[in-house]
């Protein structure tokens, strides 16, 4: 399948109907599901030349599946959290206005320390904690080794919230919506 397009048709239609199963079997919904398909045959695809084919296909595709339907649940829970709690404070606040422009102040602020990191912690982070890779993902992606993306994540985490923490008028809520 080293780039055969028929071979890779073929995948595509024998384990497609798998892939969505074992998604919707996870409680993902139909959207969602046939996104995943495609995602994760993309992927299969881009990393073709990698494929072992003394190891099992279907293993593969599960592990995957398995680990792109927690990355939704985990983007879906986080986005939620926000919604109900980070905007439903600010919705709720007698002073709308005034939280609003707080907020947009503290983010440009975040954004601001997060321009002043070194150019790989910035990557890293953006990486971990914006588009929500894992840390193999990342290290795969930038060709560096786990152990070195855990020490830029773990040096930019604590930059960034060592700057945070000195701004003395900052609120509580403010730093859980700052904090990614």
């Amino acid at each position: 399948m080293r780039g055969d397009i028929k071979a890779f048709e073929r995948l595509f239609i024998h384990y497609s109907p798998k892939v969505y199963n074992i998604a919707r079997t996870l409680h993902v919904g139909h959207e969602d599901a046939e996104g995943l398909v495609q995602n994760l045959f993309i992927k299969i695809w881009e990393r073709r030349k990698e494929l072992d084919c003394h190891k099992s296909f279907n293993a593969y595709l599960f592990t995957i599946s398995k680990s792109m339907v927690l990355k939704l649940f985990r983007k879906t829970a986080l986005q939620t959290g926000y919604e109900k709690y980070a905007l439903g404070y600010l919705k709720s606040s007698t002073n709308e206005t005034e939280e609003n422009i707080i907020y947009e102040d503290l983010s440009s602020i975040t954004s601001q320390y997060l321009d002043q990191l070194p150019k790989k912690q910035k990557q890293v982070f953006i990486l971990k904690n914006i588009e929500h890779l894992s840390v193999d993902e990342i290290a795969e992606k930038l060709d560096i080794s786990t152990r070195t993306v855990e020490n830029q994540i773990y040096r930019a985490s604590k930059t960034l919230k060592g700057k945070i923490s000195n701004l003395h008028s900052i609120s509580f809520l403010a730093a859980i919506l700052i904090s990614f």
